[in-house]
Parts: C-alpha cells; sequence; structure tokens
C-alpha cells in the first residue's frame, strides 16, 4: 500500500496530471468559445459562403439573360411594328384586313421570317414567335382562340451558329417552312392555342400607344406550351401601329433547357444543388410557374408545390411544403423597371439544397473537428508525459545526490536544488568538524546496540526515575535492573546516571531526535 501511494503522490504524476488538466481546461474552453459564438458548426459556415457565392454567380448570368431578352423583345416589336405597318399601309390596307386573309398573313410571314431568325440568333433565346390578332379562317371551330403567326424553336440554345443553325419551326404556315427549308418541330401546328395564354392577352390590355414600349414587355410565368411538352417562360411586347392599333405581340422565349445551360451549379459540395426563378406572392415561391436548373429533377421531386420562405440558420433561408425542406438563399430579381405596366409582378431567384444534405455535410465536418480536437488532446497528453519526464529528471539527480553524497560539488543546473546541496553540504562539514557534534552522534550510534530491555531502562533513566523506581515501575527486582544498568553504562561509554542524563539534554538542544533512535 506504501509503494502505491508513492507512486500516486510523485511529484511526475502530480506534474503530468496538472498538465492534462491544463490542456483539457484549454481545449474545453476554446470549444465553449466556439460553441457560444456559433463557430462550432463550421459546415454550417462554409455552406453559407458557398451557397451565397453560387447565388451571386447564378443571379448575375440570369440578370443578363433576362435583361438582354427584353431589351431585344422591345427591339424586335419596333422592328415588326414598323416593317409590317409600312407594308400594309403600300398596299392600302389596314389591320382588320389580315383576318381571313391567308394570302395576306402568309405574305408578312415570309416577308418577317428571316427577320425573326435574326432577332432569334441576336438575342441567343431558345424561341422567337410574332403572334397577331388574326386568324386564317375564322369560321372554324373555336377560331376566337387561333391567331397567325410564326414561332421559330432554337434546338440548341446557347450554342447558335449563323452557317447552320438548328431551327425548327413550332408555329406557322408549313409552306413557308417548306420553302425556307426549315425543319417542321414533331409538335408543329398551323395556328397558336390562346386560350389561356396570359403572355398574348396582358400585353396587348396594357398597351398604349403614349407608353414607351419598354414598360410593356411581359414575362409570364413558366408553363408548357400547348401540345409540347417543354416548359418555357415567354417575354412578349405588343405590336402598335403607328395609329395606336395594337395587332398582336412578339417576342422570345427562355426554354427549360437554355435555362439550366445558362445557370449550372457547382456540384463539387453537393449534388443535389439546384437553382430556380420563381414568381412570389405572399412570400411564397410558386414552383408552378418557376423554371429549375440543378443536378436532379427538383422540379419533379417536388410535385409543384409551393414553398414557403422562412428565416433559417445565420442568413440562409428555409423553403418549405408539406413534403420537402430545403436550405438556401434567394433575391428578388428585378425584371421590370419601376413605371412598367407589370412592375407588381415580384420574381425570385433562388438556389438551394435539400435539409438534410445540409445537416449531413454539417455533422461530417463537425466530426472531423471533433476528431481534429481528439488528436490535439491526445498529442498534448503526449507531450505533457515528455515534459514532466525532462522537468523532474534534475529533480531526482538532485535528490539522489542529496540522499548518497550531499557534499558531492556537482550541479543540477536549478537553483534552489543547487542551494539545497549547498546548504546541506555546509550543515555537513560544520557537523564534522564540530567536538560535541561528534561525541552525540557517537552516543546516539551506541544506542542503537541497546538490546530492548536496556532501552526501556535507558528510557526511563533519561525521564529522570531512580534504579528502585524503574524497578517497581517494571516488576524487577533491584539486582536485575542495576545489571542492565551495568551493561548500557559500557555500551555507551558512560559512568554514571547524570552523564546520561547530560547526553540526552545535549540531543534535546542540538535539535537531535532520540525518540527515532528508541524506537
Amino acid at each position: 500500500m506504501a509503494v502505491k501511494d508513492r507512486i500516486k503522490y510523485t511529484l511526475r504524476l502530480r506534474l503530468f496530471l496538472f498538465l492534462v488538466i491544463l490542456v483539457i481546461t484549454i481545449l474545453s474552453g476554446v470549444l465553449i468559445i466556439l460553441f457560444v459564438s456559433g463557430n462550432i458548426t463550421a459546415g454550417l459556415k462554409e455552406s453559407e459562403v458557398f451557397i451565397k457565392n453560387q447565388h451571386d454567380n447564378v443571379l448575375k448570368n440570369t440578370r443578363g439573360l433576362y435583361d438582354n431578352l427584353a431589351a431585344e423583345a422591345v427591339s424586335f416589336s419596333r422592328s415588326l411594328s414598323m416593317r409590317i405597318d409600312n407594308h400594309l399601309r403600300e398596299e392600302n390596307l389596314k389591320i382588320s384586313d389580315l383576318n381571313d386573309n391567308p394570302a395576306l398573313l402568309n405574305e408578312i410571314m415570309s416577308n418577317e421570317l428571316h427577320q425573326v431568325i435574326l432577332y432569334l440568333q441576336k438575342s441567343k433565346s431558345s424561341g422567337a414567335f410574332i403572334i397577331l390578332d388574326a386568324t386564317l379562317n375564322s369560321r372554324l371551330p373555336d377560331s376566337e382562340y387561333t391567331k397567325a403567326g410564326i414561332y421559330l424553336k432554337n434546338m440548341e440554345p446557347n450554342i447558335i451558329s449563323s452557317s447552320s443553325p438548328t431551327i425548327y419551326v413550332l408555329r406557322g404556315i408549313a409552306d413557308i417552312a417548306y420553302k425556307n427549308s426549315l425543319p417542321l418541330h414533331p409538335q408543329w401546328r398551323m395556328e397558336f392555342n390562346v386560350a389561356d395564354a396570359p403572355y398574348y392577352y396582358l400585353p396587348m390590355e396594357k398597351a398604349d400607344r403614349n407608353t414607351s414600349l419598354s414598360n410593356l414587355y411581359y414575362w409570364s410565368q413558366a408553363f408548357t406550351f400547348p401540345k409540347t411538352n417543354e416548359k418555357i417562360m415567354m417575354c412578349s411586347v405588343p405590336l402598335i401601329d403607328t395609329e395606336g392599333n395594337v395587332f398582336g405581340v412578339c417576342g422570345f422565349d427562355v426554354s427549360y433547357m437554355l435555362f439550366k445551360l445558362s445557370n449550372i451549379p457547382d456540384y463539387s459540395m453537393y449534388n443535389r444543388i439546384f437553382c430556380l426563378i420563381s414568381p412570389v406572392e405572399n412570400n411564397v415561391l410558386k414552383t408552378d410557374g418557376s423554371l429549375f436548373s440543378g443536378g436532379y429533377s427538383a422540379r419533379s421531386f417536388m410535385n409543384n408545390r409551393d414553398l414557403k420562405i422562412s428565416a433559417g440558420k445565420k442568413s440562409l433561408y428555409t423553403y418549405e411544403n408539406n413534403e420537402n425542406s430545403f436550405i438556401g438563399y434567394h433575391e428578388l430579381l428585378k425584371l421590370y423597371p419601376e413605371n412598367s405596366s407589370f412592375a407588381d409582378n415580384e420574381w425570385a431567384l433562388a438556389l438551394m439544397i435539400p435539409q438534410e444534405d445540409i445537416n449531413s455535410y454539417i455533422v461530417k465536418t463537425n466530426l472531423k473537428f471533433i476528431y481534429l480536437s481528439s488528436l490535439i488532446m491526445l498529442l498534448g497528453i503526449v507531450i505533457s508525459f515528455v515534459l514532466s519526464k525532462f522537468y523532474i529528471l534534475p529533480i531526482s539527480r538532485g535528490i539522489d545526490i542529496i540522499k548518497n553524497n550531499p557534499n558531492n560539488s556537482k550541479k543540477t543546473n536549478i537553483v534552489e536544488i543547487d542551494e539545497l546541496i549547498e546548504f546541506l553540504s555546509n550543515k555537513a562539514d560544520t557537523e564534522s568538524t564540530d567536538p560535541n557534534s561528534v561525541i552525540l552522534n557517537e552516543f546516539l550510534n551506541n544506542i542503537k546496540t541497546l538490546t530492548p530491555a536496556e532501552r526501556t531502562v535507558f528510557n526511563l533513566y533519561a525521564q529522570q526515575y531512580t534504579a528502585k523506581e524503574i524497578a517497581e515501575s517494571l516488576f524487577l527486582s533491584i539486582n536485575t535492573i542495576k545489571t542492565h544498568t551495568k551493561h548500557l553504562y559500557s555500551k555507551l561509554n558512560i559512568t554514571s546516571k547524570e552523564e546520561l542524563i547530560l547526553y540526552v539534554e545535549m540531543l534535546k538542544e542540538s535539535g537531535k531526535d532520540l525518540n527515532k533512535v528508541l524506537h
């Protein structure tokens, strides 16, 4: 048990435990500070920076795309309005003469075909169209919802070649396509169906000859174009003649594919990151009217369910519906000038990631942080163990010097221990040169030679008992006491009780502990 206690309380063990506690305390303090300050979720901070950087890139691309298309659409409308109006004036015709006049409609569309191709290539959109407020045959069923025009689709948006463009005719007179060697789209139809076409009616309703075309263009919500399977957004501008008559619309479209190619996010951190451009109503993203871009089909994943926006962690937002939850960031996208007829329509560009992906990344990042902290703590413990050894080593050497030979002049380079060795050495020298000290040391050594019975008698003499009192105290005969007295006098090299008491008093005055010798 004594050995265990000695090991338990050695200086080295005490120092080692102190250093371990110091390492743990410092590391715990750092972790607490990081936790309180919110930096313990390193993965969240990294995700926030990544999402915002990605959003800034996508926002820049989207603004450039949509601003350019709006400007080109206004220019397209001015050019077409003037050209068609001049053509009708040259023929002494009016806007109303377009209806039920296939030959005139064919002539106008043929004349404007190359203008449409030119603007389609110039704008780098996925489609360009002209819709006139006229029909080829008003006697057909539902003719009030069918409108003549032309709709060209670029099948490779963002990769337009002026020498061999991949352009199909989606709507328009087939004879025009054949004469100009343009293939018909697989979902081709002769005329437009505008039964549910806000991109057609709304710009025409807002049209006013006193209003600049720059304030009349309209961005539709994303929708699947009739008789096709492609989701698009349309930017349409009214066609107005010099007399203020509105006779149709023209513009461009942004297909799902064009938006996706123009806004490809970085998948290096998250595989399921995606962005969308969406109308906003009452702090809700209307996903049914949105275009998506991402590494997986977020649109089908959400089943066109709207996403409610709420504040999230740090500066990010949470987007939720009954089935899904996402973390991301969005900003309102200014698609219209302030004095536009459609300035109240709000749009947002959002970039988001499924919440479970964010949580998984945060857990992985924090586990790495914990593993690193544990490694640092383990390293600190190892260093503490080594330091404790080197710190205690000179102390142990000093103690060995003191125990073995305090007169040794060898130094430990530790001031306190060297001073102690010097003190003990000086004290030993003093004692060795003092005659009284030599006599007393010899007397102490002689005491060690006494038998237990003799030591008992010596102890009582030291307390100034008489021989008779000792005999009575020990229940022995006086002769036995005298025999013990004779023997201890001989061993101690003294001749009387008085001399014994004198030595005892000298020992007490010199500070030597007689009890240690007697026991």
